[in-house]
């Protein structure tokens, strides 16, 4: 087209203008659509609740309950240890092999040290052992000690919040735990603190095969438990998901005292009375082998051999190893929710669908915790609710609430829900939890025991003055 034959923007525009005016008494003009409702006009923020020196409490009430039948609560208890001497930290209560109450797992978390001041239920984890044992889902780490390895990722990990210095760094990890024996031979632990033969919840490493749904199993595996997983150990065929019959090794088991010498092994597995601490002194760690792994240890491990086991905590995002000292507790996920301000890709997913109030859609009932940081730089626990029933939002719809300016977040993890999500605060000798008790059938619901919490209490960390 030659620039003679194009004709100018503002002579179409005023062409496009007479058309509409020659048009609009033979046709009703279209409605105009209502802009999207923001999240300030959904959401009212109440007062804030302060519950600590440096640790505040904030409800928003959903006016606008779209589809529900009363709006949800979105709770927020943040963190400024620049105002005062706070910490953050997780705990898993008097056993890590235990689910417990949060109220439980606060009380037992130093409680006489840290007056624990408010706390969430923490990362994800399966407690359907006929034994009533919690395995974590995913890399679990409590004053610099490995008590789960990571999920597998396909070699880079999952999401996990590596807390430090009351402050969580949200990431994927990747942890790796090696046996060495006093003459340099060496192993790769498989995990820690769960029954040899079945990981639930993830793939632990690339030797487990996919059995259903999230079950995975690898028949050769050595796992180590802990001095405070200070539960039963599992014996073969105490697992829910048993193996076929003939499958289920009976295994071997080794005892490791403090200093890394080898006090006992023996055939069979579950035979260490773990929770007697006259017979199991502290220091004390348990290996349990089963197919290869117990053929391992059978014989490479003998009475009175020193071995020692070393553990790894890489960020796989970053491609640095991080140092696992005490100051360090992580607690793991599946799906970071925001990074640098912005909602990630996470799955449209939902444990609990039920059919809105409008007869036709479905929505997801799991409440929601999750752990970030603001913009301001401090740290922040969430959990979203029903007012006195389990109703929260699908994993992609609860990164999209969090995405709101007004909230001025800028990391957030996503922590475990649905009938576990629990928040306590502790203030003037006063012990309140805030959620709503959704776990179990109706109308009885309780309180769900969970594997650990996130909480913050006393603490600071030498901040230097100014």
């Amino acid at each position: 087209m030659t620039a003679a034959r194009r004709r100018p923007w503002p002579a179409v525009a005023a062409a496009f203008a007479a058309t509409l005016a020659l048009t609009s008494s033979a046709v009703a003009s279209p409605a105009t659509a209502e802009p999207p409702r923001t999240f300030a006009d959904n959401w009212t923020k109440s007062a804030v609740v302060p519950i600590a020196a440096g640790v505040t409490h904030t409800t928003w009430t959903e006016t606008t309950a779209d589809k529900r039948d009363a709006g949800r609560l979105l709770q927020i208890v943040e963190i400024d240890p620049s105002t005062a001497p706070v910490t953050l930290e997780s705990a898993f209560g008097s056993a890590d092999g235990l689910p417990e109450l949060v109220t439980d797992q606060l009380k037992a978390s130093a409680y006489t040290t840290r007056h624990p001041h408010a706390g969430v239920n923490g990362g994800l984890f399966r407690a359907d052992d006929p034994n009533g044992n919690a395995t974590h889902t995913g890399v679990a780490v409590t004053d610099g000690v490995l008590h789960s390895s990571s999920c597998w990722g396909g070699g880079e990990g999952t999401a996990g919040a590596v807390i430090q210095y009351g402050v969580p760094y949200i990431t994927k990890l990747l942890t790796t735990v090696t046996l060495t024996t006093g003459r340099g031979e060496t192993y790769t632990l498989d995990d820690i603190n769960r029954n040899p033969g079945r990981a639930r919840g993830c793939q632990r490493d690339a030797d487990d095969i996919k059995i259903t749904g999230s079950l995975f199993s690898d028949l050769d595996e050595i796992v180590l438990f802990t001095e405070d997983y200070a539960a039963p150990l599992p014996k073969p065929g105490s697992d829910s998901y048993k193996l076929p019959v003939g499958q289920d090794d009976t295994g071997y088991e080794v005892v490791i005292d403090a200093a890394g010498a080898v006090v006992d092994s023996h055939e069979g597995r579950g035979l260490v009375p773990v929770t007697d601490p006259e017979k199991f002194p502290a220091g004390h760690r348990v290996l349990q082998g089963i197919g290869k792994g117990a053929e391992w240890m059978r014989t490479h491990l003998a009475l009175d051999d020193r071995v020692t086991v070393s553990q790894k905590l890489t960020d796989t995002t970053l491609d640095r190893d991080i140092r696992l000292d005490s100051s360090v507790d992580v607690v793991g996920s599946f799906h970071h929710l925001l990074s640098n301000g912005r909602k990630n890709s996470v799955p449209h997913s939902c444990n609990g669908e039920a059919l809105g109030n409008d007869g036709k859609t479905m929505i997801c009932t799991d409440s929601r915790t999750a752990i970030g940081t603001t913009t301001a730089g401090r740290s922040v626990l969430i959990t979203l609710t029903g007012k006195s029933i389990e109703d929260g939002d699908y994993v992609d719809g609860f990164a999209t609430l969090l995405d709101a300016e007004p909230l001025g977040l800028v990391d957030a993890l996503n922590l475990d829900g649905g009938g576990s999500t629990t928040l306590v605060t502790h203030t003037a000798g006063t012990t309140t939890t805030h959620t709503p008790a959704t776990d179990g059938p109706a109308p009885n619901h309780v309180y769900r025991k969970v594997a650990d919490t996130v909480f913050t209490g006393h603490g600071g960390y030498g901040l230097t003055a100014r």
